[in-house]
């Protein structure tokens, strides 16, 4: 909240969980296990960070549905769900959720929130993904009235609430390493990726804690460091570069880094 009273969610970095396309599944994919999840969010909260918002791409099922349909009801469920885990209950939240989706004018890039209206019917699971993408079918054991008379569906539209979206650049974090979980991309996190980034310390103003201060890069250096021995004090000098990084942590990078001489 600023001081004007005004309230924002700032987005510091993305994660993205293994995930892989499914056409059957309602929501166009199926996310899968993910065995780097606990780091994650123990990296997360180290940095002082928490989950504010979720990215979902429209794809080829965004081409055949209505253009009046922002969102599907699954997911216009899903965002529903997330939020609920978010706040705790049917409270308000800051999580937002973002859909990234290929126009005729290019890419482009919304952010919404449901209501708790639709919070609440979800947590009691009165609504349902119907055959109509475009509304959310209201449960048989659930009754909604709209303007005065009962309906068994309910227009996504109704539930949602358009959050402006803000350019934002980190004062803390970059975002230069390469994407978890991104197999097909033609960069790929590894030692020659982190070796790529560490070694523009001392170059166009970068330092090694500037360049150490990538969520991702983070994420992929935790298989080789300790999460409770090693980020605590690794992360308290990502977050406040007034506290220093231990020279023996760039040493023991450096060298996972393959890097050479001065860093």
């Amino acid at each position: 909240e600023t001081d004007e009273g005004e309230k924002k969610t700032i987005v510091e970095a993305i994660y993205e969980p293994p995930q892989e396309p499914d056409p059957d599944a309602a929501e166009g994919f199926e996310q899968l296990e993910d065995p780097l999840e606990g780091k994650v969010e123990e990296i997360a909260k180290l940095l002082g960070l928490q989950k504010v918002g979720w990215v979902f791409g429209g794809g080829a099922k965004d081409a055949d549905r209505d253009k009046d349909c922002v969102m599907t009801s699954a997911e216009i469920i899903m965002a529903a769900e997330l939020q609920l885990e978010a706040a705790g209950g049917v409270e308000e939240t800051p999580f937002v959720t973002v859909k990234v989706a290929q126009g005729d004018e290019g890419v482009s890039v919304e952010a919404f929130q449901v209501s708790q209206q639709c919070m609440a019917m979800v947590a009691e699971e009165a609504l349902e993904i119907g055959t109509d993408p475009s509304s959310c079918k209201i449960n048989d054991t659930f009754t909604a009235i709209q303007e005065g008379k009962e309906s068994k569906t309910v227009d996504n539209n109704f539930f949602l609430t358009v959050v402006p979206i803000v350019q934002h650049t980190s004062e803390t974090f970059v975002a230069q390493f390469p994407r978890m979980n991104r197999d097909l991309d033609d960069r790929t996190p590894s030692k020659d990726e982190l070796k790529r980034q560490l070694s523009k310390s001392g170059s166009a103003g970068w330092s090694f804690i500037d360049l150490l201060s990538d969520f991702n890069l983070l994420i992929y250096l935790s298989q080789f460091l300790d999460i409770n021995a090693d980020y605590p004090k690794i992360c308290q000098s990502v977050v406040d570069r007034d506290v220093p990084l231990e020279e023996g942590y760039k040493i023991i990078i450096a060298s996972i880094a393959g890097l050479d001489g001065a860093y």
